[in-house]
């Protein structure tokens, strides 16, 4: 049985924080895959029932990609991932993560109204659009740069607490890049 990859959290923490910031500040190097940015928030949201989660479930719309096995053997603050693949309509239940990046936003946005009416549900998207439609957390994924930007209100009203960390790394809202 292969042995599960586990850093330490405070190290987990830091070579995240060094990493986005490196990429956002820069604009060098690799922007992270969705995948790497999920794992990555975990560390800094806190769902409003934390204590009764045993796995990330990731809810992903879209097709199986070979992003998912970024989540594979991987444990985040002693908790395994797990990936399910959803379409509109279909039961969320179980879902802590939707991560709607894969997905047309056509598909997105019908995923996104389903998921509104749900607490401890992070929504996961792409672009500026996403937050102004109600997700709480966007990816910017631009040619030479990452980021991604925090939807407060969203994020707060569906009972998450956000490590203050977490909002440093963010993009300004609406602003210009840094």
């Amino acid at each position: 049985m292969a042995r599960a990859r586990t850093l330490p959290r405070r190290r987990w923490r830091a070579l995240l924080a060094f990493a986005l910031l490196a990429l956002a500040r820069a604009g060098i190097g690799a922007v992270p895959t969705p995948q790497e940015y999920i794992s990555g928030f975990v560390l800094y949201v806190h769902w409003p029932d934390d204590t009764q989660i045993g796995t990330w479930q990731v809810c992903a719309s879209g097709p199986a990609s070979g992003g998912d096995a970024h989540y594979s053997g991987l444990l985040v603050r002693d908790r395994p991932f797990a990936v399910r693949h959803v379409r509109g309509g279909e039961s969320l239940d179980g879902c802590a993560i939707l991560d709607l990046t894969g997905s047309d936003p056509t598909e997105a946005l019908v995923l996104l109204k389903q998921s509104q009416a749900r607490r401890s549900l992070l929504t996961v998207g792409n672009g500026r659009d996403f937050c102004s439609a109600g997700g709480m957390i966007c990816l910017l994924q631009e040619p030479t740069r990452g980021g991604f930007e925090v939807n407060l209100s969203a994020m707060r009203g569906a009972g998450f607490n956000i490590n203050a960390k977490l909002l440093m790394l963010a993009r300004p809202s609406g602003g210009a890049p840094p």
